[in-house]
């Protein structure tokens, strides 16, 4: 699998932000490699393959922007949209208030009305009812006798009474419509208040609504990106196998051709192996042990360039 697993090693959990990241790590490893390559050809003066690289492109995927609003603007919005109901709601308390007001206000006017017509009524049936006896007395003779005043003096008593009994019914209304509309005051501001503690509920409850929202866009994002990432990892992969397929062929065909140019001498193929070795040491040495593990024991050219005894001397030391 050669480079593969290392670049997947790189990419695993990676998002877009660290794609440098990545690019700088493959390309450092690719440098080694040459670098291992060429050494190797010039022991065995020979050349070996050049790394196989296919010409099309990894596409990369627009990725989906998200800017999450803060909490001061989720307030915003929220009593942005609420404020045309909190108006009209208020208006309509204060309306309702102020026509039971008017209603009141009528009603005193009506009652003065009233008050005002009984009074008059009462005092013609009396004008008429002094006039009747009068009349009567002057008839029978008796305008001055005792009899004609206990008459007149009867019909005031009941004309004073009257008039007080319309002057107290009226004044107990008055003084009821007036405690009515005392009270209005204190209503309405209970109205208004119970409306706003309802509206203040209802506004918490719409800015967690556009709190949950934004959580929910958030993830949507998170995870729409790394499905493209996903799918540029596996594109590259799918890329990066295919050349090292190839590159494992033609590794594997230069081998059998330098094999049929002639033999060294065991002396000579014993320098070469261990010249290679030292190479191979110093340049995995010069990495992480965990990347150095990774492509020594995913890269072909490794298994290739080395005897099997040097080879194995370095397999137990990674594997």
């Amino acid at each position: 699998m050669n480079i593969l697993t290392y670049l997947k090693n790189l990419l695993n959990g990676s998002n877009s932000s660290n794609k440098n990241n990545v690019d700088s790590g493959v390309s450092s490893t690719m440098d080694k490699l040459k670098e291992l390559q060429d050494y190797v050809s010039s022991q065995y003066d020979t050349v070996l393959p050049g790394k196989t690289t296919l010409e099309t492109e990894v596409p990369t995927y627009e990725r989906y922007e998200y800017t999450p609003p803060t909490d001061e603007e989720i307030t915003q919005r929220a009593k942005d949209e609420f404020s045309p109901y909190v108006d009209q709601n208020k208006a309509a308390i204060v309306s309702e208030y102020d026509n039971k007001a008017k209603e009141l206000n009528a009603n005193k006017e009506s009652r003065k009305q009233l008050y005002e017509d009984s009074t008059q009524k009462l005092k013609q049936a009396y004008d008429e009812a002094a006039e009747t006896l009068s009349n009567d007395s002057l008839k029978r003779g008796l305008a001055r006798s005792s009899i004609a005043l206990n008459n007149q003096a009867a019909a005031n008593k009941a004309y004073t009474q009257g008039i007080d009994n319309l002057l107290s019914q009226y004044n107990a209304k008055i003084d009821e419509i007036d405690k009515e509309l005392n009270s209005l005051d204190g209503k309405l501001a209970s109205a208004l208040n119970a409306f706003n503690i309802s509206s203040a509920a209802k506004l918490t409850e719409r800015i967690n609504e556009l709190k949950s929202e934004r959580e929910e866009n958030i993830q949507k994002a998170i995870e729409y990106n790394n499905s493209l990432l996903k799918t540029e990892y596996e594109q590259g992969v799918d890329k990066a196998k295919t050349e090292s397929d190839l590159y494992s062929d033609a590794l594997s065909q230069t081998q059998k051709e330098n094999e049929l140019k002639g033999a060294l001498s065991s002396e000579e193929k014993s320098q070469i192996e261990k010249n290679v070795y030292e190479k191979v040491v110093e340049i995995l040495d010069s990495m992480p042990f965990d990347e150095a593990r990774e492509l020594f024991l995913n890269e072909p050219i490794f298994r290739n360039s080395l005897s099997d005894y040097y080879y194995y001397t370095l397999y137990y030391k990674y594997r």
